[in-house]
């Protein structure tokens, strides 16, 4: 049996998911100093706050890496 392959050459273009059904932006802090993370959230707030206790608890945790899940809908143009 033979493979038979198409490739056809297409302009796409890639842009932030808009689907009402689609989740928001996705937040989190992880602490660079023991690796220490947030929790995932949409609500940015309550991930600062989690830093905010963090660094209250631990005086020399001052550092915090962003991690953000934002989704994307890759699209044909015609």
């Amino acid at each position: 049996m033979s493979a038979h392959t198409v490739i056809r050459f297409a302009d796409w273009t890639i842009t932030p998911e808009t689907a009402p059904e689609a989740p928001g932006i996705i937040h989190e802090l992880e602490c660079t100093t023991c690796g220490a993370i947030s929790g995932a959230n949409e609500d940015f707030e309550e991930v600062r706050d989690w830093a905010f206790r963090h660094v209250g608890r631990n005086p020399s945790h001052t550092g915090y890496r962003e991690i953000i899940h934002r989704f994307w809908r890759a699209v044909l143009m015609e």
